[in-house]
């Protein structure tokens, strides 16, 4: 990524030569900020009530409650700063930002939980392919519903302390509850290996079938399949490549049907790329929310050292591919990358990347 994203007000930027390694454009705790204010406590204020932009629709009562709140404790959201004869770059901190307004509950709109569906896996693997008691399958589905906006809990990892007073589907629950899962899978993997005479590699072949139930009532949602084939010089590793493909796909099954029993509401993720800095990254904020079907959304992941940065999004009756043709239309300058329907994710780039 060549070009740096910065949040800055247009008629305040300076050149960041003037602040030493402080300049403007991501950092590890957020961004740095570029302000003129008659003292470093002021440049402080400005720059957290300006960022607030970036988490929060600037039209909105919670905006504006959030702006007097937050610029009387800007200290608190603030690191490094620079500042000489009223010109300086502050640094916010946004792990701060999204800490102190979860706690008040205003990054999720209303109707949507207050926090992310949790998972309870049950999952038996073949003998010999497991790694103290987590096995490739297992551990697949558990990333891959991690990377839905899902928590799983390992019922076979013994860090979990998984308890069930027998091994029916209500006993099981029992245990799932004590957890504080909400869903419950308990699945069943088998994997072969043949030699492929025509690669003269070994072919590994898995398949997982899982049940799934939502924990309270014990109630049963669905069954699923998932197969899987992949060739590797190993036996061993062919099969453990072929459980762990299989786990994955079954995570895109597993997240959809708790996403359609949620009443379709769902969580997406905008990864962007790109921009000449953070007011062009308000500027698609503001599409996104204005988007029918967008709930809400807001900055959740900064990443300084690549120049990039994941919004959230909450839809209501709208998948991600309904939201980047949407979208495209809001903002025809975009660039779209990719889609990924079945994991929830968008990719765009901003136009005017280069060099700052």
């Amino acid at each position: 990524m060549r070009r740096a994203l910065a949040v800055v007000p247009a008629a305040l930027l300076l050149g960041a030569c003037s602040f030493g390694r402080l300049k403007p454009g991501l950092t590890k705790e957020g961004a740095a900020v570029a302000v003129s204010a008659p003292t470093v406590e002021e440049a402080r204020r400005l720059a957290v009530t300006g960022a607030l932009e970036l988490f929060l629709p600037s039209d909105s009562p919670a905006a504006a409650k959030a702006a007097g709140d937050f610029g009387g404790r800007a200290a608190e959201f603030t690191g490094r700063a620079r500042f000489k004869n009223g010109k300086g770059v502050v640094e916010l901190r946004f792990a701060k930002f999204l800490a102190a307004l979860d706690k008040e509950g205003l990054l999720r709109p209303a109707g949507f939980p207050s926090r992310e569906p949790r998972v309870l896996l049950l999952v038996s693997e073949p003998q010999g392919i497991l790694d103290l008691g987590v096995g490739p399958a297992a551990d697949a589905l558990r990333r891959g519903l991690s990377a839905y906006g899902m928590t799983a809990i390992d019922g076979r990892d013994q860090l979990n302390s998984f308890l069930a007073k027998g091994k029916d589907p209500a006993a099981l629950a029992a245990g799932a509850a004590r957890l504080g899962a909400e869903w419950m899978v308990v699945a069943a993997a088998s994997a072969s290996a043949e030699l492929d005479p025509a690669s003269r590699t070994w072919r590994g072949r898995a398949t997982l079938v899982a049940d799934q139930y939502a924990v309270e009532g014990a109630a049963p949602v669905g069954q699923t399949q998932s197969d899987a084939s992949v060739l590797d010089t190993s036996s061993a590793a062919a099969r453990g490549k072929a459980l762990d493909q299989a786990g994955e796909d079954a995570a895109a099954k597993v997240a959809a049907e708790i996403t359609r029993r949620r009443s379709g509401r769902s969580e997406g993720a905008v990864f962007v790329v790109g921009g000449s800095g953070l007011d062009s990254l308000k500027s698609l904020l503001a599409a996104v929310r204005g988007v029918e079907g967008v709930e809400g959304a807001h900055l959740g992941i900064w990443r300084g050292e690549e120049q990039s940065v994941v919004l959230r999004v909450f839809m209501a009756g709208l998948r991600i591919d309904g939201l980047a043709a949407r979208l495209l239309r809001r903002h025809p300058s975009l660039t779209l990358m990719s889609v990924e329907s079945e994991s929830g994710r968008l990719a765009v780039e901003l136009p005017g990347r280069g060099d700052e």
